[in-house]
């Protein structure tokens, strides 16, 4: 078996270079065939992992955080050829390991190593989700024509709200500061005293909603939020689902007094959340809150679609 690794030396606020000599010295040292490549600008991750599929690679190994994840997922989908495509292995050396954590693959990178080398695999549900590139303020009708619209593919969650503002505080100086709980947890606590509710109108299905005090929502698949926030739902890999999860405001107090039960992922029980699943998303624009945060960046506006693709994926596993 080849593999091919993508590496992205910026995971980990930098901090991960010890642990990818690491990776080149213990794959060497079982005499593994492998070729990789070195990421130097956002995206550059989507455009490997096209020409990997295009080159005939079976195997492809993201080295990063989510985000790294999320971009190789996109590059082997917007390669197209579903029969062609190759199984993903995963070495997370990034900050929050959601996608690890829902897999139950090892961060440990000898433990990692020994479930990418031993093959295993089952298929998983990804997320696709259409959004604009720039922030246009246009409806949600123009988005299917508009020449920003952007394609990318998903293996966690989509937030819309104060997620893309919790994202950006951490992913900055927080995280590179206080660590992955206490960033994530501070950038949270800032972002929300901050935070004003919004308005936003989505349709779930065939089934429309309409929020007025609105201040996250998630639509995703794997219940690891961030730094150890979690969802308790029923989603499954590979259940052909979405599960959607509104968080409308109530009070400031309220919210602050729950945030430890996102971590105890027993949220729900805020009277303020609620959980419906669901196949496919779509969110109009508001003007106020356009960013669209997934798998940990921020990397477009609104609006959005989101949809599932079932079982589309191959990934190695314990």
């Amino acid at each position: 078996m080849k593999y091919f690794l993508i590496f992205n030396p910026i995971a980990r606020q930098r901090r991960c270079k010890k642990k990818w000599k690491k990776i080149l010295s213990l794959l060497r040292k079982k005499k593994v065939t492998f070729e990789y490549r070195i990421t130097q600008k956002p995206a550059d991750a989507v455009d490997f992992s096209f020409q990997a599929v295009n080159d005939g690679w079976e195997t492809i190994v993201a080295v990063g955080g989510d985000g790294t994840i999320c971009e190789v997922i996109t590059g082997l989908f917007m390669a197209g050829k579903s029969y062609l495509r190759p199984k993903l292995g995963v070495l997370h050396v990034g900050t929050s390991p959601d996608f690890n954590r829902y897999h139950q693959i090892p961060t440990k990178i000898e433990e990692a190593i020994e479930v990418l080398l031993g093959g295993k695999t089952k298929l998983i549900d990804i997320g696709k989700i259409v959004y604009l590139d720039k922030n246009e303020g246009v409806s949600l009708d123009k988005l299917d024509t508009h020449p920003e619209k952007r394609v990318f593919y998903f293996a966690s969650n989509v937030n819309i709200g104060l997620g893309p503002r919790i994202a950006s505080r951490a992913n900055g100086r927080y995280r590179k500061f206080l660590g992955d709980f206490l960033g994530t947890l501070s950038a949270t606590l800032i972002s929300l005293i901050n935070f004003k509710e919004m308005n936003l109108f989505i349709k779930i299905d065939e089934r429309s909603f309409k929020f007025s005090k609105l201040i996250n929502l998630t639509i995703g698949k794997d219940p690891f939020l961030a730094s150890g926030m979690r969802v308790f739902s029923q989603i499954k890999p590979d259940d052909g689902r979405l599960y959607i999860l509104s968080i409308e405001k109530t009070s400031v107090m309220s919210l602050l007094f729950n945030i430890p039960r996102i971590y105890w992922g027993n949220f729900l029980k805020y009277k303020g959340a609620q959980l419906i699943y669901g196949k496919r998303v779509e969110i109009e624009y508001n003007p106020d809150y356009p960013e669209i945060e997934f798998d940990g960046d921020v990397r477009g506006y609104l609006p959005a679609k989101v949809e599932v693709l079932p079982k589309a994926l191959e990934i190695i596993v314990p």
